[in-house]
Protein backbone atom coordinates (compact mmCIF):
# COMPACT_ATOMS: atom_id res chain seq x y z
CA UNK A 1 0.00 0.00 0.00
CA UNK A 2 1.22 3.36 -0.71
CA UNK A 3 2.37 5.84 1.53
CA UNK A 4 -0.59 8.22 -0.29
CA UNK A 5 -3.44 5.66 0.31
CA UNK A 6 -1.95 5.24 4.26
CA UNK A 7 -2.16 8.88 4.53
CA UNK A 8 -5.73 8.86 3.35
CA UNK A 9 -6.48 6.29 5.62
CA UNK A 10 -5.12 7.45 8.02
CA UNK A 11 -6.44 10.72 7.82
CA UNK A 12 -10.34 9.38 7.30
CA UNK A 13 -9.66 6.67 10.51
CA UNK A 14 -8.90 9.94 12.37
CA UNK A 15 -11.78 12.09 11.22
CA UNK A 16 -14.07 8.76 11.97
CA UNK A 17 -12.65 8.43 15.61
CA UNK A 18 -13.17 11.90 15.65
CA UNK A 19 -16.41 11.89 15.00
CA UNK A 20 -17.56 8.90 16.61
CA UNK A 21 -15.82 10.38 20.18
CA UNK A 22 -17.64 13.65 19.11
CA UNK A 23 -20.92 11.95 18.59
CA UNK A 24 -20.06 9.90 22.13
CA UNK A 25 -19.65 13.03 23.84
CA UNK A 26 -22.51 14.49 22.60
CA UNK A 27 -24.75 11.35 23.35
CA UNK A 28 -22.95 11.48 27.00
CA UNK A 29 -23.98 14.98 27.15
CA UNK A 30 -27.49 14.21 26.30
CA UNK A 31 -27.60 11.23 28.68
CA UNK A 32 -26.63 13.24 31.35
CA UNK A 33 -29.09 16.31 30.25
CA UNK A 34 -32.13 13.53 30.38
CA UNK A 35 -30.45 12.09 33.71
CA UNK A 36 -30.55 15.38 35.15
CA UNK A 37 -34.24 15.88 33.78
CA UNK A 38 -35.49 12.57 34.87
CA UNK A 39 -33.75 13.12 38.35
CA UNK A 40 -35.64 16.38 38.66
CA UNK A 41 -38.86 15.10 37.62
CA UNK A 42 -38.60 12.21 39.66
CA UNK A 43 -37.86 14.44 42.31
CA UNK A 44 -40.70 16.53 41.64
CA UNK A 45 -43.20 13.76 41.78
CA UNK A 46 -41.94 12.23 44.60
CA UNK A 47 -42.61 15.85 46.39
CA UNK A 48 -45.81 15.81 45.17
CA UNK A 49 -46.37 12.47 46.31
CA UNK A 50 -45.41 13.46 49.65
CA UNK A 51 -47.48 16.78 49.82
CA UNK A 52 -50.37 14.51 48.84
CA UNK A 53 -49.96 12.09 51.60
CA UNK A 54 -49.45 14.80 54.04
CA UNK A 55 -52.73 16.23 53.06
CA UNK A 56 -54.13 12.91 52.75
CA UNK A 57 -53.35 12.23 56.06
CA UNK A 58 -53.84 15.58 57.50
CA UNK A 59 -58.00 15.13 56.28
CA UNK A 60 -57.79 11.53 57.83
CA UNK A 61 -56.97 13.04 61.07
CA UNK A 62 -59.70 15.75 61.06
CA UNK A 63 -61.90 12.63 60.12
CA UNK A 64 -60.73 10.54 62.93
CA UNK A 65 -60.82 14.01 65.86
CA UNK A 66 -64.43 14.76 63.93
CA UNK A 67 -65.46 11.65 64.14
CA UNK A 68 -64.46 11.29 68.11
CA UNK A 69 -65.88 14.51 68.73
CA UNK A 70 -69.14 13.57 67.34
CA UNK A 71 -69.13 10.40 69.65
CA UNK A 72 -68.07 12.26 72.36
CA UNK A 73 -70.69 15.19 72.00
CA UNK A 74 -73.75 12.05 71.00
CA UNK A 75 -72.74 10.37 74.34
CA UNK A 76 -72.83 13.31 76.09
CA UNK A 77 -76.12 14.06 74.83
CA UNK A 78 -77.47 10.64 75.64
CA UNK A 79 -76.30 10.90 79.46
CA UNK A 80 -78.00 14.07 79.58
CA UNK A 81 -80.89 12.59 78.29
CA UNK A 82 -80.87 10.07 80.70
CA UNK A 83 -80.60 12.27 83.72
CA UNK A 84 -83.60 14.63 82.58
CA UNK A 85 -85.31 11.70 82.46
CA UNK A 86 -84.26 9.61 85.85
CA UNK A 87 -84.88 13.56 87.29
CA UNK A 88 -88.24 13.48 85.75
CA UNK A 89 -89.07 10.15 87.16
CA UNK A 90 -88.24 10.88 90.17
CA UNK A 91 -90.23 13.78 90.19
CA UNK A 92 -93.33 11.98 88.94
CA UNK A 93 -92.91 9.55 91.66
CA UNK A 94 -92.16 11.91 94.60
CA UNK A 95 -95.52 14.17 93.41
CA UNK A 96 -97.91 10.91 93.00
CA UNK A 97 -97.22 10.14 96.21
CA UNK A 98 -96.41 13.51 98.54
CA UNK A 99 -99.05 16.43 97.76
CA UNK A 100 -100.94 15.57 101.05
CA UNK A 101 -102.12 18.63 102.52
CA UNK A 102 -101.13 20.99 99.51
CA UNK A 103 -103.26 19.06 96.86
CA UNK A 104 -106.19 21.15 97.27
CA UNK A 105 -103.71 24.09 96.66
CA UNK A 106 -101.69 22.78 93.96
CA UNK A 107 -105.45 21.83 92.33
CA UNK A 108 -106.62 25.23 93.11
CA UNK A 109 -103.55 26.50 91.33
CA UNK A 110 -103.72 24.28 88.17
CA UNK A 111 -107.37 25.06 87.48
CA UNK A 112 -106.85 28.50 87.85
CA UNK A 113 -104.23 28.80 85.61
CA UNK A 114 -106.79 26.63 83.23
CA UNK A 115 -109.02 29.58 83.64
CA UNK A 116 -106.69 31.95 82.45
CA UNK A 117 -105.96 30.15 78.75
CA UNK A 118 -109.50 28.66 78.40
CA UNK A 119 -111.79 31.24 80.16
CA UNK A 120 -114.45 31.37 82.61
CA UNK A 121 -116.90 28.51 81.30
CA UNK A 122 -114.78 25.28 81.03
CA UNK A 123 -115.06 21.28 81.61
CA UNK A 124 -112.53 19.96 84.20
CA UNK A 125 -111.18 16.61 83.69
CA UNK A 126 -108.67 14.77 86.50
CA UNK A 127 -107.73 11.37 87.15
CA UNK A 128 -110.03 9.03 89.51
CA UNK A 129 -108.05 9.67 92.66
CA UNK A 130 -108.31 12.93 92.47
CA UNK A 131 -111.89 13.58 91.82
CA UNK A 132 -112.83 14.22 95.37
CA UNK A 133 -110.30 17.29 95.72
CA UNK A 134 -110.68 18.56 92.12
CA UNK A 135 -114.71 18.52 93.11
CA UNK A 136 -114.01 20.88 95.82
CA UNK A 137 -112.26 23.12 94.01
CA UNK A 138 -114.73 23.26 91.26
CA UNK A 139 -117.55 24.14 94.12
CA UNK A 140 -115.68 26.75 95.60
CA UNK A 141 -114.42 28.41 92.45
CA UNK A 142 -117.97 28.42 90.61
CA UNK A 143 -119.96 31.53 91.35
CA UNK A 144 -120.44 34.97 89.22
CA UNK A 145 -119.23 34.23 85.92
CA UNK A 146 -117.20 31.15 86.34
CA UNK A 147 -119.12 27.96 85.41
CA UNK A 148 -116.99 24.92 85.78
CA UNK A 149 -118.43 21.28 85.42
CA UNK A 150 -116.66 18.31 86.56
CA UNK A 151 -116.35 15.74 84.19
CA UNK A 152 -117.35 12.04 84.65
CA UNK A 153 -114.66 10.43 81.97
CA UNK A 154 -111.19 10.28 84.18
CA UNK A 155 -108.00 11.05 82.61
CA UNK A 156 -104.36 8.91 82.67
CA UNK A 157 -102.32 11.18 84.60
CA UNK A 158 -100.22 11.04 87.87
CA UNK A 159 -102.18 14.40 89.23
CA UNK A 160 -103.51 17.61 87.45
CA UNK A 161 -106.29 18.94 85.40
CA UNK A 162 -107.53 19.22 82.08
CA UNK A 163 -110.31 21.81 81.29
CA UNK A 164 -111.93 22.44 78.21
CA UNK A 165 -113.96 24.60 76.24
CA UNK A 166 -117.79 23.51 76.37
CA UNK A 167 -117.67 22.46 72.79
CA UNK A 168 -114.29 20.79 73.40
CA UNK A 169 -112.56 23.18 70.41
CA UNK A 170 -110.02 24.72 72.88
CA UNK A 171 -108.23 22.38 75.54
CA UNK A 172 -105.44 23.36 77.95
CA UNK A 173 -103.36 20.07 79.33
CA UNK A 174 -102.25 20.96 82.82
CA UNK A 175 -101.51 17.71 84.19
CA UNK A 176 -98.22 16.77 86.08
CA UNK A 177 -96.96 15.01 82.96
CA UNK A 178 -97.90 18.03 80.62
CA UNK A 179 -96.36 20.55 82.89
CA UNK A 180 -93.22 18.44 83.42
CA UNK A 181 -93.01 18.25 79.61
CA UNK A 182 -92.97 21.93 78.86
CA UNK A 183 -90.49 22.13 81.60
CA UNK A 184 -88.21 19.55 80.24
CA UNK A 185 -86.07 22.39 78.45
CA UNK A 186 -85.25 24.41 81.07
CA UNK A 187 -84.42 21.24 83.22
CA UNK A 188 -82.34 19.99 80.30
CA UNK A 189 -80.40 22.89 80.36
CA UNK A 190 -79.82 22.87 84.12
CA UNK A 191 -78.58 19.47 83.84
CA UNK A 192 -76.60 20.67 81.06
CA UNK A 193 -75.25 23.19 83.23
CA UNK A 194 -74.74 20.82 86.10
CA UNK A 195 -73.06 17.90 84.32
CA UNK A 196 -70.56 20.97 82.25
CA UNK A 197 -69.98 22.83 85.21
CA UNK A 198 -71.15 25.95 83.60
Amino acid sequence: MSKAATDTLEKVSGEFEAEVLSDLADGKTQALAKIEAARKETGMAVAKILETSVKQSESLKRQIIGAAELETRNAQLRSLERAVNEAFDTAMKELSGSLGAQQEKSIFQLVEEGLEVIGPKAAVYCNSKDRKVVSGVVRKLNGGQVKLTLDEKAIDATGGVVLTTANGSVKFDNTFEARMERMRPDLRKDVAGLLTGT
